[in-house]
Formats: structure tokens, C-alpha cells, sequence
């Protein structure tokens, strides 16, 4: 099965674009596996460099709101 990215010519992903940046992550925040993202290795690294510098922007967050709850409670 092709890549995802490669079929729609994306060239880069955009960290400002958060609304698309989360449909890679699960539940949990974290960067899906690139087999269930469909993106071969060249995308899936571009992809996670461009969520980690939306998460240190603050575009996205770290930690599920769940989490964070418990943590600001200690």
C-alpha cells in the first residue's frame, strides 16, 4: 500500500496546522505507528518533527487533559 503523504504530494507537514497534526496522534497524544498512518519512513519522521515543535509551541499539547488534572491536584 502506498504512502499516504507520497499519493497527496505533500511535501512537508505544517506544525502551525494542529487540526491535521492530531489526526496522527492516539488517545494518549502519542504519534501513532507508521503503519497505522500509512506513511512510509521518510514522511513518518517529517510528521513526528513537525508534532514535536507544535508541542513546543504549545499548539499541542503534552500530556491528555486527564492527566494534567491529576498532576495540577498534587
Amino acid at each position: 500500500m502506498p504512502c499516504l503523504a507520497c499519493q497527496k504530494n505533500i511535501k512537508r507537514f505544517d506544525y502551525k496546522n494542529s487540526k491535521d497534526l492530531k489526526y496522527f496522534l492516539n488517545q494518549e497524544l502519542e504519534i501513532k505507528n507508521g503503519k497505522w498512518n500509512n506513511l512510509c519512513k521518510k514522511h513518518q519522521r517529517r510528521l513526528a518533527q513537525a508534532i514535536k515543535i507544535a508541542r513546543e509551541l504549545a499548539l499541542l499539547p503534552f500530556t491528555p487533559k486527564q492527566e494534567r488534572k491529576q498532576i495540577a491536584n498534587y
